[in-house]
């Protein structure tokens, strides 16, 4: 980002910033150049992104590549003379046809629903833009989605039930891997590339100028969709909406707040029998052994693979006991009034917003082993208690962090100023 003086360059228009609920003019931007905050440093907009037109490419490869990534074998495995196959969609089913149909359903959500809608949004768009639409659906639904692609999450689950599995048979990586691995790396580039904010000034740009707020008239924000407006539209039912993506721009903190403490709350009631109750087990020669999230990562210890063991152990148990621990106190400091270093606030709100979906390796790990040593009397592997208490808790507390508003965190930071 090139720092060049405002005055030295036309405003293009008038925007609060999302997190701060700052009013920031911003200036035409040269191609590399971003625009942020001056205050938080967060993106307000940005000119060193692709083009939805590369972005569109992109998805039509993923969706070609998809059935051959979802459906086709990973891995194999020599288990007692005959050679067993693991697919995406093969432990999805295979999970779901044994006893365990919502552990399965919330693996299909994040594997093969959400990735493919995704790819599918992508390209609807590019189509709007080159039909002249204005897909206001299509935007707010990629908002939604974006979140729950998880490809890059399984990768490392195929990595960590790879090392799981060659305790019990001779492992081979299959020559399909080679279309989910582009499938994960294209997935990965526009995750990285798509930001649903961005693509809403695309086909709705902001247009706010400077003489038309003031004091008397100070502009209306939409968190949904990032728009800063002069003056609201109205239903039929006479309730003021946003006029970009029509829905109600000013949410009350007390229902932020509600709808953040119940899905945290919510997401705290599972944690606990999530780590209380087996979430696997493994019967070799009839003898049962269960496993918790905890005895999961002794036994990578013991067998001598720490940096896997390491792995497990931030994706299913730090980052989930760390997440509610940093949502319960960015809670209470807005409950409290507890005026700490707002920079180190925010920095863990982006951590946590961040990190929270790497929890759900664990429940990517259980689908691949259900598909590779489920075989009858001599060795059976499935899926524990903990594992549905384990997915919903993440799931939970991942809306918790979509639901948050850092703007009330900032509010305290403008008081203690104004004091």
């Amino acid at each position: 980002m090139q720092n060049v003086p405002l005055s030295d360059r036309q405003i293009n228009h008038i925007s609060r910033c999302g997190e701060c609920d700052a009013l920031v003019a911003v200036s035409h931007l040269a191609k590399g150049e971003h625009a942020e905050c001056p205050r938080c440093h967060h993106d307000l907009q940005s000119a060193d992104r692709w083009s939805l037109k590369r972005c569109a490419i992109i998805a039509l490869s993923i969706l070609i590549l998809m059935p051959f990534a979802l459906n086709y074998p990973l891995l194999s495995v020599d288990l007692i003379g005959s050679q067993v196959n693991a697919s995406i969609w093969g432990g999805v089913w295979k999970m779901a046809t044994e006893g365990y149909p919502y552990t399965a359903f919330l693996i299909f959500l994040c594997t093969v629903f959400m990735p493919i809608a995704f790819a599918l949004l992508v390209i609807l768009l590019q189509l709007a833009k080159l039909t002249r639409q204005k897909p206001r659906n299509l935007l707010m639904a990629i908002d939604y989605i974006k979140p729950w692609v998880m490809f890059d999450v399984y990768l490392v689950a195929l990595g960590v039930t790879a090392f799981k599995v060659r305790d019990y048979a001779a492992l081979s990586f299959d020559v399909y891997l080679i279309a989910f691995l582009a499938t994960a790396l294209l997935n990965t580039l526009l995750f990285a590339k798509i930001n649903p904010k961005e693509l809403w000034n695309d086909f709705y740009p902001q247009h706010l100028k400077l003489s038309e707020i003031s004091a008397e008239n100070p502009p209306h924000f939409c968190s949904s969709c990032d728009y800063t407006f002069e003056h609201p539209i109205k239903d039929h039912k006479g309730k003021e909406r946003c006029p970009r993506c029509h829905n109600e721009p000013h949410k009350a903190a007390e229902i932020s707040l509600q709808q953040t403490w119940a899905a945290l709350l919510a997401g705290i009631v599972m944690i606990f029998p999530a780590n209380m109750f087996p979430i696997s087990y493994i019967s070799m020669s009839n003898i049962p052994s269960g496993d918790t999230l905890i005895s999961g990562v002794i036994s990578f210890v013991n067998m001598g693979s720490y940096f896997v063991a390491f792995v497990v152990f931030f994706a299913s148990i730090f980052v989930p006991f760390s997440k509610i621990i940093i949502m319960l106190y960015l809670l209470f400091s807005i409950h409290f009034n507890w005026r700490h270093s707002i920079k180190w606030q925010m920095r863990l709100f982006h951590i946590v917003h961040f990190v929270g979906r790497w929890s759900m390796l664990d429940l990517f790990v259980l689908a691949l082993m259900m598909s590779l040593v489920t075989r009858g009397q001599i060795i059976n592997f499935s899926v524990g208690p903990a594992a549905i208490y384990f997915g919903l808790s993440v799931f939970l507390t991942m809306i918790a962090t979509t639901t948050f508003d850092s703007r009330l965190l900032w509010k305290i930071y403008d008081e203690r100023k104004s004091t």
